[in-house]
Protein backbone atom coordinates (compact mmCIF):
# COMPACT_ATOMS: atom_id res chain seq x y z
CA UNK A 1 0.00 0.00 0.00
CA UNK A 2 1.71 3.30 -1.10
CA UNK A 3 1.76 6.51 1.83
CA UNK A 4 -0.93 8.19 -0.13
CA UNK A 5 -3.45 4.90 0.02
CA UNK A 6 -2.53 4.53 3.95
CA UNK A 7 -3.01 8.68 4.28
CA UNK A 8 -6.77 7.48 2.58
CA UNK A 9 -7.16 5.12 4.73
CA UNK A 10 -6.31 6.79 8.37
CA UNK A 11 -9.01 9.51 7.27
CA UNK A 12 -11.54 7.20 6.75
CA UNK A 13 -11.05 5.92 10.17
CA UNK A 14 -10.83 9.15 11.82
CA UNK A 15 -14.06 9.82 10.25
CA UNK A 16 -15.71 6.73 10.81
CA UNK A 17 -14.23 7.00 14.79
CA UNK A 18 -15.72 10.86 14.89
CA UNK A 19 -11.83 11.98 15.56
CA UNK A 20 -10.98 15.79 14.49
CA UNK A 21 -8.59 16.19 11.77
CA UNK A 22 -6.79 17.94 9.59
CA UNK A 23 -5.54 16.50 5.98
CA UNK A 24 -3.24 18.93 4.77
CA UNK A 25 -2.32 18.71 0.72
CA UNK A 26 0.23 19.72 -1.23
CA UNK A 27 -1.52 22.43 -3.26
CA UNK A 28 1.40 24.10 -5.14
CA UNK A 29 5.07 23.59 -5.04
CA UNK A 30 8.58 25.40 -6.52
CA UNK A 31 9.43 21.91 -9.14
CA UNK A 32 13.16 22.91 -7.46
CA UNK A 33 11.46 21.57 -4.12
CA UNK A 34 11.16 17.88 -4.99
CA UNK A 35 7.60 17.93 -3.56
CA UNK A 36 4.75 16.47 -5.47
CA UNK A 37 1.57 18.78 -5.74
CA UNK A 38 -1.14 16.57 -4.76
CA UNK A 39 0.55 14.81 -1.97
CA UNK A 40 -1.43 14.62 1.61
CA UNK A 41 -0.41 14.01 5.24
CA UNK A 42 -3.21 13.68 7.84
CA UNK A 43 -3.08 14.79 11.66
CA UNK A 44 -5.37 13.63 13.79
CA UNK A 45 -6.83 15.07 17.26
CA UNK A 46 -4.43 12.66 18.87
CA UNK A 47 -1.25 13.89 17.43
CA UNK A 48 -1.06 11.23 15.04
CA UNK A 49 0.37 11.78 11.82
CA UNK A 50 0.40 9.59 8.91
CA UNK A 51 2.27 10.34 5.61
CA UNK A 52 4.62 12.49 4.36
CA UNK A 53 4.92 15.32 2.08
CA UNK A 54 8.53 14.41 1.03
CA UNK A 55 10.62 16.71 3.40
CA UNK A 56 11.49 16.33 7.01
CA UNK A 57 11.65 19.55 7.54
CA UNK A 58 8.27 20.65 5.97
CA UNK A 59 6.18 17.99 7.62
CA UNK A 60 6.82 18.93 11.23
CA UNK A 61 6.17 22.43 10.36
CA UNK A 62 3.08 21.24 8.63
CA UNK A 63 1.95 19.23 11.16
CA UNK A 64 2.43 22.37 14.22
CA UNK A 65 0.43 24.50 11.63
CA UNK A 66 -2.29 21.36 11.15
CA UNK A 67 -2.61 21.23 15.25
CA UNK A 68 -2.80 24.77 15.40
CA UNK A 69 -5.21 25.13 13.01
CA UNK A 70 -7.42 22.47 14.55
CA UNK A 71 -7.14 24.19 17.65
CA UNK A 72 -8.88 27.51 15.84
CA UNK A 73 -11.54 24.99 13.42
CA UNK A 74 -10.13 27.03 10.68
CA UNK A 75 -9.08 25.76 7.13
CA UNK A 76 -6.27 27.65 4.98
CA UNK A 77 -3.40 27.44 2.70
CA UNK A 78 -0.12 28.25 4.25
CA UNK A 79 3.30 28.61 2.39
CA UNK A 80 6.11 27.30 3.18
CA UNK A 81 9.83 27.88 2.01
CA UNK A 82 13.17 29.39 3.06
CA UNK A 83 12.34 32.52 4.60
CA UNK A 84 9.83 30.62 7.64
CA UNK A 85 12.97 28.11 8.62
CA UNK A 86 12.22 25.01 6.33
CA UNK A 87 15.46 25.74 4.96
CA UNK A 88 15.93 22.45 3.16
CA UNK A 89 13.31 23.98 0.81
CA UNK A 90 14.83 25.62 -2.55
CA UNK A 91 11.62 27.45 -3.47
CA UNK A 92 8.07 27.83 -1.89
CA UNK A 93 5.22 24.91 -1.40
CA UNK A 94 1.64 25.98 -0.67
CA UNK A 95 -0.15 23.30 1.49
CA UNK A 96 -3.82 23.40 1.92
CA UNK A 97 -4.52 22.54 5.68
CA UNK A 98 -8.29 21.44 5.46
CA UNK A 99 -9.91 21.13 9.38
CA UNK A 100 -11.88 17.85 9.21
CA UNK A 101 -14.68 17.91 12.03
CA UNK A 102 -16.98 15.49 13.07
CA UNK A 103 -20.96 15.81 13.37
CA UNK A 104 -20.94 17.89 16.51
CA UNK A 105 -22.76 15.78 19.44
CA UNK A 106 -25.14 17.52 21.67
CA UNK A 107 -25.30 15.54 24.81
CA UNK A 108 -28.32 16.65 27.10
CA UNK A 109 -28.62 14.80 30.57
CA UNK A 110 -31.69 15.38 31.90
CA UNK A 111 -34.94 15.21 29.96
CA UNK A 112 -37.25 17.71 31.29
CA UNK A 113 -39.10 21.08 30.33
CA UNK A 114 -35.79 22.87 28.89
CA UNK A 115 -34.69 19.49 27.14
CA UNK A 116 -37.39 19.21 24.59
CA UNK A 117 -37.07 22.79 22.57
CA UNK A 118 -33.15 22.24 23.35
CA UNK A 119 -33.26 18.53 21.56
CA UNK A 120 -35.51 20.16 18.81
CA UNK A 121 -33.03 23.00 18.08
CA UNK A 122 -30.02 20.70 18.58
CA UNK A 123 -31.42 18.79 15.52
CA UNK A 124 -32.13 21.46 13.40
CA UNK A 125 -28.75 23.12 13.59
CA UNK A 126 -27.28 19.58 12.23
CA UNK A 127 -26.05 18.18 15.95
CA UNK A 128 -26.21 14.23 16.52
CA UNK A 129 -28.94 14.35 19.69
CA UNK A 130 -28.50 12.37 22.80
CA UNK A 131 -30.60 12.81 25.68
CA UNK A 132 -30.20 11.20 29.06
CA UNK A 133 -32.44 10.43 31.87
CA UNK A 134 -33.24 8.06 34.64
CA UNK A 135 -36.91 8.45 33.94
CA UNK A 136 -38.79 5.90 31.45
CA UNK A 137 -41.85 8.58 31.52
CA UNK A 138 -39.34 11.22 30.22
CA UNK A 139 -36.82 10.01 28.12
CA UNK A 140 -38.94 8.78 25.67
CA UNK A 141 -39.65 8.96 22.10
CA UNK A 142 -42.78 10.52 22.58
CA UNK A 143 -40.92 13.20 23.88
CA UNK A 144 -38.03 13.26 21.64
CA UNK A 145 -38.92 12.04 18.28
CA UNK A 146 -35.67 13.68 16.47
CA UNK A 147 -33.45 12.93 18.71
CA UNK A 148 -30.69 9.99 17.55
CA UNK A 149 -30.57 8.25 20.84
CA UNK A 150 -33.23 8.51 23.89
CA UNK A 151 -31.40 6.87 27.13
CA UNK A 152 -33.62 6.01 30.25
CA UNK A 153 -30.99 4.82 32.58
CA UNK A 154 -28.67 5.84 35.25
CA UNK A 155 -26.38 9.09 34.58
CA UNK A 156 -23.36 8.31 35.31
CA UNK A 157 -23.28 4.74 34.19
CA UNK A 158 -24.31 5.79 30.92
CA UNK A 159 -21.79 9.11 30.45
CA UNK A 160 -19.18 6.50 31.61
CA UNK A 161 -19.76 4.21 28.43
CA UNK A 162 -20.76 7.16 26.09
CA UNK A 163 -18.37 8.03 23.44
CA UNK A 164 -17.35 11.60 23.91
CA UNK A 165 -14.83 13.34 21.70
CA UNK A 166 -13.75 16.64 21.20
CA UNK A 167 -16.82 17.43 19.06
CA UNK A 168 -19.46 16.80 21.89
CA UNK A 169 -21.32 19.64 23.78
CA UNK A 170 -22.94 18.57 27.03
CA UNK A 171 -25.83 20.32 28.53
CA UNK A 172 -26.21 18.75 31.76
CA UNK A 173 -29.88 20.05 33.01
CA UNK A 174 -31.60 17.68 35.59
CA UNK A 175 -33.44 17.67 38.41
CA UNK A 176 -31.04 17.57 41.15
CA UNK A 177 -27.58 18.88 42.11
CA UNK A 178 -27.03 14.75 43.34
CA UNK A 179 -27.46 14.00 39.46
CA UNK A 180 -25.74 17.03 38.63
CA UNK A 181 -22.75 15.79 40.67
CA UNK A 182 -22.83 11.96 39.29
CA UNK A 183 -23.02 13.24 35.63
CA UNK A 184 -20.72 15.99 36.19
CA UNK A 185 -18.42 13.50 37.92
CA UNK A 186 -17.93 11.28 34.56
CA UNK A 187 -17.25 14.10 31.97
CA UNK A 188 -15.51 16.50 33.75
CA UNK A 189 -12.05 14.97 32.94
CA UNK A 190 -13.66 14.22 29.16
CA UNK A 191 -11.92 15.66 25.86
CA UNK A 192 -15.72 17.24 25.43
CA UNK A 193 -15.23 20.97 23.27
CA UNK A 194 -18.25 22.18 26.24
CA UNK A 195 -19.95 21.36 29.18
CA UNK A 196 -22.87 23.28 30.54
CA UNK A 197 -24.19 23.19 33.90
CA UNK A 198 -28.38 24.64 34.99
CA UNK A 199 -28.65 26.03 38.40
CA UNK A 200 -28.13 28.97 40.46
CA UNK A 201 -25.00 30.33 41.46
CA UNK A 202 -25.62 28.55 44.60
CA UNK A 203 -26.34 25.20 43.56
CA UNK A 204 -23.41 25.81 41.00
CA UNK A 205 -21.21 26.49 44.06
CA UNK A 206 -22.37 23.22 46.10
CA UNK A 207 -22.17 20.83 43.19
CA UNK A 208 -18.22 21.87 42.96
CA UNK A 209 -17.29 21.94 46.49
CA UNK A 210 -19.06 18.98 46.91
CA UNK A 211 -16.66 17.27 44.17
CA UNK A 212 -13.36 18.81 44.94
CA UNK A 213 -14.34 17.38 48.62
CA UNK A 214 -13.95 14.01 46.64
CA UNK A 215 -10.58 14.19 45.20
CA UNK A 216 -11.74 16.40 41.98
CA UNK A 217 -9.59 19.33 40.99
CA UNK A 218 -11.06 22.76 41.28
CA UNK A 219 -8.75 23.47 37.82
CA UNK A 220 -11.23 21.13 36.18
CA UNK A 221 -14.07 22.05 37.37
CA UNK A 222 -13.38 25.82 36.37
CA UNK A 223 -14.36 24.75 32.59
CA UNK A 224 -17.62 24.00 33.76
CA UNK A 225 -20.35 27.01 31.98
CA UNK A 226 -22.53 27.19 35.28
CA UNK A 227 -24.83 29.12 35.31
CA UNK A 228 -25.32 27.86 31.46
CA UNK A 229 -26.32 30.15 28.80
CA UNK A 230 -25.78 33.52 26.97
CA UNK A 231 -27.57 36.49 29.51
CA UNK A 232 -30.41 36.98 27.05
CA UNK A 233 -33.11 37.39 29.78
CA UNK A 234 -34.53 34.47 28.64
CA UNK A 235 -37.63 33.14 30.86
CA UNK A 236 -39.32 30.56 29.39
CA UNK A 237 -38.12 26.62 28.63
CA UNK A 238 -37.76 27.69 24.57
CA UNK A 239 -35.57 30.98 25.30
CA UNK A 240 -33.42 28.98 28.00
CA UNK A 241 -32.84 26.63 24.99
CA UNK A 242 -31.86 29.41 22.57
CA UNK A 243 -29.38 30.78 25.48
CA UNK A 244 -27.88 27.47 26.21
CA UNK A 245 -27.34 26.85 22.24
CA UNK A 246 -26.38 30.50 21.45
CA UNK A 247 -23.40 29.99 24.17
CA UNK A 248 -22.52 26.32 22.24
CA UNK A 249 -22.66 28.06 19.05
CA UNK A 250 -20.10 30.89 20.35
CA UNK A 251 -18.15 28.29 21.65
CA UNK A 252 -18.03 26.72 18.28
CA UNK A 253 -17.52 28.94 16.32
CA UNK A 254 -15.38 31.09 18.44
CA UNK A 255 -17.91 33.82 19.17
CA UNK A 256 -18.38 36.16 21.51
CA UNK A 257 -21.57 36.76 22.06
CA UNK A 258 -22.04 40.36 21.30
CA UNK A 259 -24.72 42.57 19.48
CA UNK A 260 -23.91 42.62 16.10
CA UNK A 261 -24.45 46.13 15.80
CA UNK A 262 -21.95 46.81 18.79
CA UNK A 263 -19.64 44.37 16.58
CA UNK A 264 -20.07 46.57 13.23
CA UNK A 265 -19.61 49.54 15.50
CA UNK A 266 -16.35 48.97 16.95
CA UNK A 267 -14.50 48.18 12.98
CA UNK A 268 -16.12 50.99 11.92
CA UNK A 269 -14.33 52.71 14.82
CA UNK A 270 -10.44 50.66 13.93
CA UNK A 271 -10.84 51.77 10.16
CA UNK A 272 -11.69 55.49 11.29
CA UNK A 273 -8.78 55.29 12.87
Amino acid sequence: MSDQETVIRALLEAIEDKRMLVLATVVRADPRTGVAVGTKLLVDEDQQVTGTLGDTALDAQVVRDALTAMQERKSHVATYGPSDGTANLAGEVGVFLEVVEPQPALVIVGAGHIAVPLARIGKMLGFEVTVIDDREKFANRERFPDADQVIADDFGPTLANLKITRGSYIVIITRGHQYDEEALMQVVDSPAAYIGMIGSRRRVRAVADNLAAVGIDRAKLERVRAPIGLEIGAQTPEEIAVSIIAEIIAVRRGGRGLPMSEVARNRALRVAR
